[in-house]
């Protein structure tokens, strides 16, 4: 077991909340730091709220790395988690490359999105000892509609996919695993079977940590999603809504394992 998934793992056995927000820039990623937040995640959100598209599918490496440098110089304890784009792991070889060009920049560990056929690129990364975040439920990589944002694991064939995906992801040794808009009762099973740290994003209060977009909780994202909570309308700063929603988080009821 590596350090980070120490470290969560501690998080998770004291009943505390993970706390995981993205960013893009130093400047907040010193404020996301300074506030104790848990995990800061370079997403590929950035697409949307930095370049203003549609979706995330025209985030590059190039970008990714460009502001995954940004963040890491003002990361501080924070763990700095980073997604891989569109076509960055396409195959074993290319997943090594691209992952190790990321990491080299003082990040801790790299997210993809899940899907059946990356099973075996997952195992060689862990096998060459790349800490590995799996990503479930609405992949928004692999979306090209809005209808595609919706609750994930409603029926029972998706439920059952959804769990077995998280079990094979657990017994490979992946050091996170995180649901987006996963239904909230699987996604509160997921997490009271896993030795992994679940977290959850509009997946309900039971996962072990809580991630939310930055722009999101100090309200200047165009469109939120309905499971967001724009904390900046009731503090008097960005550091004070940040600090909120920490608060917030750490007062879920978490089920102990």
């Amino acid at each position: 077991m590596n350090k980070i998934k120490k470290t969560l793992k501690k998080y998770v056995e004291s009943n505390r909340q993970i706390s995981c927000v993205t960013c893009y820039d130093s400047s907040f990623a010193k404020i996301l730091s300074d506030s104790g937040i848990d995990i800061i995640l370079v997403g590929d959100s950035l697409g949307m709220v930095i370049k203003g598209e549609k979706n995330t599918h025209s985030v590059t490496m190039q970008e990714i790395i460009y502001h995954s440098k940004c963040v890491a110089k003002n990361k501080k304890s924070s763990i700095l988690m980073v997604d891989m784009p569109i076509d960055s792991y396409i195959n074993e070889l290319l997943a090594i490359k691209n992952s190790r060009e990321i990491l080299k920049n003082n990040v801790d560990i790299v997210k993809l999105e899940y899907k059946d056929e990356h099973k075996t690129i997952i195992e060689k990364l862990i096998s060459n000892n790349i800490p590995v975040c799996a990503h479930l439920g609405y992949l928004p990589q692999f979306s090209s509609d809005q209808g595609d944002v919706r609750i994930y694991g409603k029926s029972d064939v998706e439920k059952n996919k959804i769990l077995e995906q998280a079990k094979v992801l657990d017994k490979m040794g992946v050091d996170i695993i995180l649901l987006e808009c996963v239904e909230s009762n699987l996604a509160k099973e997921i997490t009271n079977i896993s030795n992994t740290p679940i977290i959850g994003i509009g997946s309900g209060n039971h996962c072990d940590g809580q991630v939310q977009v930055l722009y999101d909780i100090i309200g200047v994202s165009e469109n939120p999603p309905k499971f967001s909570k724009n904390f900046l309308q009731e503090s008097k700063s960005v550091e004070e809504a940040i600090k909120k929603f920490k608060t917030h988080i750490s007062k879920l009821n978490i089920q102990n394992k």
